[in-house]
C-alpha cells in the first residue's frame, strides 16, 4: 500500500493510494465517521460481482487502508470502533493487570457459560432455539468499554506502540515470547502515560490491576450462523453509556481452568484482534502482534476462505508472509497534529 492525503475540506478528506496488486484507488473519506462517499479505481470491475474474490480484497483493503490513513495522518474517527486497533490495544492493557477479583467482577459470567457447556454449572444466558452451544459456528461475544476519550485512546496506544518495554509488557503478560516479566518495573510508566494523556494527577487514579482503564463490560452475546450460512446475533445486556466499546471479545468455546486463564486468553484473543485489523488493510502489523490465533471473528473467515491470506488463526500454521513489502513507511504513527483544512478534497 502506497497513500498520500490530496486534500481536506470541512466534511471529507480525499486520499490517492496504490494497492497490494498495483491499482490506484481515489477516494474520499467523511471525517465524522469514515464513509467513503466516492471511490474510482483503475484496476478491476466496479460490480462486486463481476470482480475474482482477489480483486475484490484488494478493493476492500483499499478502502479500510484509506479510513486508516486518514485516522493515522490526520486523526479523524474514521475507522469502525471494533475495527480500531488503538482501541484494542487500550482493551489488551485495561484486561491484561487485573486481579482475580477485579476480572471476576466484568469476565465472571463469561467464565460461567463455558463452564456450563461442559454440565458442571448453569449458564448465566438462556441461548437461542437451536442454537449449538459448541460447534455450528458459534461464537460468544463481549463488548469492552476502556474509560479514556477516543482522542486519549489514540495517544496513549500510539505511545505504548513506540514504547518497546511496554510492548513488551503487553506481549509477555499473554505468553508471546516468554514468562511475564516482573510488572512492577512497568506499571508506573503506564499509570503517569495515562495521566499526562488524559490530564489528571497519577495519584487519583487507581491501579492497572484494580480497573485504572477498565470502565464497564456488556454481557454475553451470542452470534452465530444457520444452516444457509447467514449470520444472527442475540445481544446481551449493554451498560448505560452513551459511546461504542473500544473492543469486542469474540471467543470460541474452550474449557479454562479458572478465571485468571480466561483473562490470559481474552488478552491474547485481542491482541490477535489487533493484528487483523493490519491484515485485512494489506499492510503488516507491528512485530509485536505477529502471532497465530483466533482473532476476529470475520478475518478468520478471510483466513480461511481464500488463498491470498495465510491461516492466521491456526497456531501451528506456517506463516509465508506478513506483508512487510506492502506496508509504508509511517503506517503506525499517529499524526493528529497534522489537521489541516484545505479547499478541495
Amino acid at each position: 500500500m502506497k497513500a498520500v492525503i490530496t486534500g481536506e475540506n470541512d466534511k471529507l478528506v480525499g486520499v490517492n493510494l496504490r494497492d497490494n496488486a498495483g491499482a490506484e484507488h481515489i477516494l474520499d473519506v467523511r471525517k465524522r465517521d469514515g464513509q467513503i462517499t466516492g471511490h474510482q479505481q483503475d484496476g478491476y470491475p466496479d460490480d462486486p460481482s463481476e470482480r475474482t474474490r482477489a480483486e475484490n480484497i484488494h478493493v476492500n483493503q483499499a478502502r479500510r487502508f484509506a479510513k486508516y490513513w486518514v485516522y493515522r495522518k490526520r486523526g479523524y474517527d474514521t475507522v469502525p470502533p471494533t475495527e480500531n486497533p488503538d482501541r484494542i490495544t487500550a482493551a489488551a492493557i485495561a484486561l491484561t493487570p487485573l486481579a482475580p477479583e477485579v476480572a471476576e467482577a466484568h469476565l465472571g459470567d463469561y467464565y460461567q457459560h463455558f463452564q456450563s457447556i461442559n454440565g458442571t454449572v448453569d449458564s448465566p444466558i438462556e441461548m437461542p432455539e437451536g442454537v449449538p452451544e459448541q460447534g455450528g459456528g458459534t461464537v460468544y461475544q463481549k463488548d469492552i468499554y476502556v474509560g479514556l476519550e477516543d482522542e486519549t485512546l489514540g495517544t496513549i496506544a500510539a505511545d505504548i506502540l513506540a514504547d518497546p518495554k511496554l510492548m513488551e509488557l503487553v506481549s509477555k503478560s499473554v505468553g508471546v515470547g516468554g514468562e511475564t516479566p516482573v510488572g512492577a518495573e512497568f506499571v508506573p510508566t503506564f499509570k503517569e502515560l495515562i495521566a499526562e494523556a488524559s490530564d489528571r494527577d497519577p495519584d487519583s487514579l487507581p491501579s492497572l490491576s484494580e480497573g485504572l482503564l477498565l470502565e464497564a463490560t456488556s454481557g454475553i452475546h451470542v452470534h452465530w450462523d444457520d444452516p444457509p450460512g447467514e449470520y444472527h446475533t442475540q445481544w446481551g445486556d449493554q451498560p448505560d453509556l452513551n459511546r461504542d466499546p473500544a473492543a469486542r471479545i469474540e471467543i470460541f468455546p474452550f474449557e479454562p481452568d479458572s478465571i485468571t486463564e480466561l483473562q490470559a486468553q481474552v488478552a491474547r484473543h485481542l491482541l490477535c484482534q489487533i493484528r487483523d485489523c493490519y491484515l485485512t488493510m494489506g499492510i503488516a502489523p507491528p512485530e509485536q502482534f505477529r502471532i497465530l490465533g483466533h482473532g476476529r471473528h470475520e478475518a478468520t473467515g478471510l483466513y480461511a476462505s481464500y488463498d491470498i491470506y495465510d491461516e492466521y488463526f491456526d497456531p501451528n500454521a506456517e506463516i509465508d508472509t506478513w506483508y512487510v513489502e506492502n506496508t509504508p513507511e509511517g503506517a503506525y504513527e499517529h499524526e493528529p497534529a497534522n489537521k489541516t483544512v484545505q479547499t478541495k478534497a
